[in-house]
C-alpha cells in the first residue's frame, strides 16, 4: 500500500477547491452569455416583427387597395376566366395578410405588450389548438400586474414552446393551461404556470432538450420542472416569484 505523504491531503483539498471555484466562475460566465444571447434574440425578433408589420403589411395593404380600384373600374368588363383569376389574386392577398399577422405574433406577441400575459396566452392557444383540433382548458387570472414584462415574456415563450413541442409530437387530444398564485415554503408569493397534455410522453432526450427553456426561467429568478409518463402525458411547470412590474 502506498503511503500518503504528509501534507498531501490538504494539497488535494486545495486543488479541488480551486477547480470548484474555476467551474463556478465559468458557469457564471456561460450563464451571463446565454442570458445576453437570449436578450439579443428577443431584440432581433422584435425588430423583425416590426419590419414585417410595417413594410410587408404596408405592401400587402397597398396591393389590396389597387385590386379594389381595379375591381371598381374594370371588374364589370372582365370575362369569366379573368374574373376568376382576379378573385384568386384577392384571396391570395388576404391569405398573405393572415400569414403575415401569424408570423408577426409568433415573433413578438403584440397582445402581450398591449393587454398582458393572460390575453396573449388565450389568443395563442385558441388559434393553435383550434387549428390542430385539440381541446384545451385555460384557467388564468384576469390580469397580472406584479410581474416584470420581461418575466411575462419568459412565461409566454415557455408556454409557446411547450405547445409547439406538443403539436410536433402529435396524438394529444386535450391540453390544460393554468396560471395560479402560489405561496413559497420559505415565504413570499409567486406564479405557477402549468402546461399539461395527454399526448405521447416525451423521451429522455426530449426532456433534456428543454435546457434552453429551463435556463430562460432561471434567468428570470424562477425554476422549471418537466415530467413525462407513458399513458399519462406530459406536464411542464414553471414558478416565478412576484415582483414589481417595471414601467
Amino acid at each position: 500500500m502506498t503511503a500518503i505523504k504528509p501534507g498531501a491531503v490538504p494539497e488535494v483539498e486545495q486543488h479541488d477547491a480551486e477547480l470548484e471555484a474555476r467551474v463556478a466562475v465559468r458557469t457564471e460566465e456561460l450563464s451571463a452569455l446565454s442570458t445576453h444571447l437570449l436578450k439579443m434574440m428577443e431584440g432581433e425578433r422584435s425588430q423583425l416583427a416590426k419590419e414585417l408589420h410595417d413594410e410587408l403589411g404596408g405592401l400587402i395593404t397597398a396591393a389590396k387597395m389597387d385590386m379594389a380600384w381595379l375591381q371598381a373600374h374594370i371588374g364589370g368588363a372582365l370575362d369569366p376566366p379573368s374574373k376568376e383569376k382576379f378573385a384568386s389574386v384577392v384571396q391570395m392577398l388576404n391569405q398573405a395578410m393572415t400569414l403575415k399577422r401569424r408570423v408577426v405574433e409568433s415573433l413578438r406577441p403584440s397582445l402581450l405588450d398591449h393587454f398582458g400575459l393572460p390575453v396573449a396566452l388565450r389568443s395563442h392557444f385558441d388559434e393553435n389548438c383550434g387549428r390542430a383540433g385539440i381541446e384545451y382548458v385555460a384557467t388564468l387570472p384576469e390580469e397580472i400586474l406584479d410581474l416584470d414584462p420581461a418575466v411575462q415574456l419568459t412565461l409566454f415563450r415557455v408556454a409557446q414552446e411547450s405547445l409547439t413541442n406538443l403539436l410536433a409530437r402529435g396524438q394529444a387530444k386535450h391540453v390544460e393551461l393554468v396560471i395560479e398564485c402560489q405561496d413559497e415554503p420559505a415565504g413570499g408569493q409567486g406564479y405557477l404556470l402549468t402546461v399539461g397534455d395527454d399526448g405521447t410522453a416525451m423521451s429522455e432526450a426530449q426532456l433534456r432538450a428543454l435546457v434552453g427553456m429551463r435556463h430562460r426561467v432561471m434567468g428570470a429568478g424562477g425554476r422549471m420542472d418537466a415530467q413525462a409518463a407513458p399513458g399519462l402525458g406530459n406536464r411542464i411547470t414553471v414558478f416565478v416569484p412576484k415582483q414589481a412590474a417595471s414601467a
